[in-house]
Order: C-alpha cells, then sequence, then structure tokens
C-alpha cells in the first residue's frame, strides 16, 4: 500500500460504526413503536435490509481487504483478528435470523425488539473489543484514501 495517508484510518473505523449504531437506533425506536411498528412493517423490512446489507458488506471487506492487510504488518494480531472474524459470523446469523422475523406475518413487534436488542449489544461489544484492538494498527497503517471503501466497505 502507498505510504500516503489522507485521513485517519481508525477515525475512520469509528465512522463507519457510529453509523451502523445510529442506523440500528433508528429501527430500535421504529420497533418500540408497538402496534405502530405492524403499520410500518414494509419500511422498517426495508431500512432493516438496508442496515443489515450495511453492515454484512462492512464485515466482508474487512474480512478480505482490512484484516489481511493489518495480518500482514502485524502478525501478533493473529488472535484478535479471528475473534473478529468469529463476531461477524455470529452478528451474520443474528441478522439472517432477524430478517427471517421481519418477513414472517406472525411475528410480534415485541420478539422483533428482542432481537434488535441482542444485535445492538453483540454489535456494541464488537465493535468496541475493534476499536480498541486495532488502534495501534491502525494508527500505523499507510494506505491510500482510495482504499477506504474496500476495507470498510459501503457503510
Amino acid at each position: 500500500m502507498l505510504r500516503n495517508r489522507v485521513f485517519a484510518w481508525h477515525l475512520e473505523l469509528q465512522n463507519v460504526h457510529h453509523r451502523l449504531e445510529r442506523a440500528l437506533e433508528d429501527a430500535r425506536r421504529a420497533i418500540r413503536s408497538g402496534n405502530r411498528a405492524q403499520a410500518l412493517k414494509p419500511e422498517l423490512r426495508d431500512f432493516c435490509y438496508t442496515f443489515c446489507s450495511a453492515l454484512g458488506s462492512h464485515h466482508r471487506s474487512e474480512d478480505a481487504v482490512l484484516f489481511p492487510a493489518l495480518l500482514e504488518r502485524m502478525p501478533d494480531l493473529e488472535p484478535a483478528i479471528t475473534r473478529l472474524t468469529r463476531e461477524h459470523q455470529v452478528l451474520a446469523r443474528l441478522l439472517a435470523d432477524f430478517q427471517r422475523s421481519l418477513d414472517s406475518p406472525e411475528t410480534s413487534p415485541q420478539e422483533l425488539f428482542l432481537q434488535i436488542n441482542n444485535i445492538k449489544a453483540v454489535m456494541k461489544a464488537h465493535f468496541a473489543y475493534e476499536e480498541g484492538s486495532l488502534t495501534r494498527a491502525l494508527h500505523a497503517l499507510d494506505a491510500p484514501e482510495s482504499g477506504k471503501q474496500q476495507m470498510f466497505g459501503d457503510a
């Protein structure tokens, strides 16, 4: 990668995480509204599909581009990156289950709310661990700004 750091990678990772957290909170508010959630279900489903797609894109980009780039420079990150990759798989399953629930007419707003709270808890813990364990590495990462989308996805 080029030694042209136009922006700080650790700040970009935090920005992506904050955007995803805000989107998830918007979905929680819609579901928390109870009966209104049923009326909003088509819009909520569209919103959540967009959120799930963004989070999935972010994690696939990290797994395919960011993590290998970091491991190449700092092999000692292997345990942290292994954990982060496993957490990506857990979140992917939670999001797939949530999408199935959104598609089911039998799913209550309360069930959706429980699922989204679980996603939020896992996502928040994952983001905190990721930011904490990769801060030093991201400060040292030299990469062109054009690599931002490849490393962090479309989120």
